[in-house]
């Protein structure tokens, strides 16, 4: 399954380095027991690292991995179609090359070499499948760590950070204005020696055009714990949908179907299908068969399509045409059940309208 989780490649990776020009004040100031200042190891750097850490998942169809991206063009072989992807709009041929069959295993070769930038914004060279495969176990690591990347909410730049030496003074100030500006400076600090403070108030942003404005460590640790904590609950929710889906697929795939009840408000049409088989073809399209005749209704075109809602609801759309009779087949179902080789479903729109196929 492509992996859809966020994470970063601390465990692995070296941390990069970036120079900073700091402006040293006039005046040392102490900072004592100042709540605000931090350490590379404080809670606060860790959160900072893990949310200006590079996000390499829009590609994740491409590599299976979050924590790094693979730089384009490269040219890639999608269940045995060779395509070369030039740009990310592309990517959309990857996945509808995906959506041809359900119930297969999908498979992406790479043309090697490759190159790939790193959630530390570094670039490397893949040379081989075992290389990137070692790339992906290194996320899947961060990921049992708990050191996914956060990417709920997004600090709005510039950004001034005080700095202080092991002396608690203070020694500079930095004006940030990027994530990768961000993320080089907590890397590069030394623990025991560099100290820092971030100037408040800071802004974060979430989806859509929230903002939040934040005037300590504490409610920054606060928003990025509670933000990160529903993220995963809704990734989650999303990793079983998508196993749910799955399983469907493959319940359906090549699968030959009677209706074994149909009511529509309270009216029983069983009988009305009591001669025909539905093989869901993994095309998506549906094989209409006549069994009093022996003949396959080819003038009856007929498709169905797996897709969820907001709610994470499992639904199948029904598609009939060239013979009227099927219309009433033609609709939007919620999937209530399949197992044991019976599929239920309830119409999105009538729920006095079901429909239960067996398997034969």
């Amino acid at each position: 399954k492509i992996m859809k989780r966020f994470k970063t490649l601390f465990l692995m990776l070296a941390v990069a380095a970036m120079a900073f020009t700091s402006c040293q004040d006039e005046e040392s100031e102490m900072i004592g027991t100042d709540p605000n200042t931090n350490s590379a190891s404080s809670e606060t750097s860790d959160l900072l690292l893990r949310t200006s850490a590079r996000d390499g998942s829009s590609d994740d169809i491409l590599d299976g991995n979050s924590c790094s991206s693979i730089v384009l063009p490269v040219v890639a072989e999608v269940n045995g179609q060779e395509i070369t992807i030039v740009n990310e709009s592309q990517f959309s041929l990857v996945a509808d090359i995906m959506a041809q069959f359900i119930g297969d295993d999908d498979e992406v070769t790479l043309q090697f070499p490759v190159t790939v930038e790193l959630s530390n914004y570094t670039e490397v060279v893949v040379s081989s499948q075992a290389e990137l495969e070692q790339l992906q176990q290194a996320c899947a690591q961060a990921d049992q760590a708990e050191e996914d990347l956060i990417n709920c909410l997004d600090i709005a730049y510039p950004m001034t950070v005080l700095t202080y030496d092991a002396n608690i003074e203070q020694t500079g100030s930095l004006s940030l204005s990027s994530d990768q500006e961000l993320y080089a400076f907590i890397g590069d600090l030394e623990d025991g020696e560099d100290f820092f403070s971030i100037q408040y108030p800071i802004s974060l942003m979430g989806e859509g055009s929230s903002t939040t404005t934040i005037t300590s460590d504490a409610e920054l640790m606060a928003e990025l714990n509670e933000c990160e904590a529903a993220s995963d609950a809704q990734q989650e929710l999303e990793d079983e949908l998508e196993d749910r889906v799955e399983d469907l697929e493959e319940f359906l795939a090549n699968t030959t179907f009677t209706v074994e009840s149909g009511v529509d408000a309270g009216v029983d049409f069983t009988s009305d299908f009591a001669d025909f088989t539905f093989t869901f073809a993994n095309d998506t399209s549906i094989e209409v068969y006549n069994t009093l005749t022996n003949t396959l209704m080819s003038n009856i075109d007929a498709t169905f399509d797996i897709v969820t809602n907001a709610e994470g609801e499992l639904m199948i759309e029904l598609s009939f045409t060239g013979a009227n009779d099927f219309e009433i087949l033609v609709d939007t179902f919620t999937v209530t059940d399949f197992s044991n080789g019976m599929l239920e479903l309830t119409s999105t729109t009538n729920s006095a309208f079901t429909l239960v196929f067996s398997a034969e």
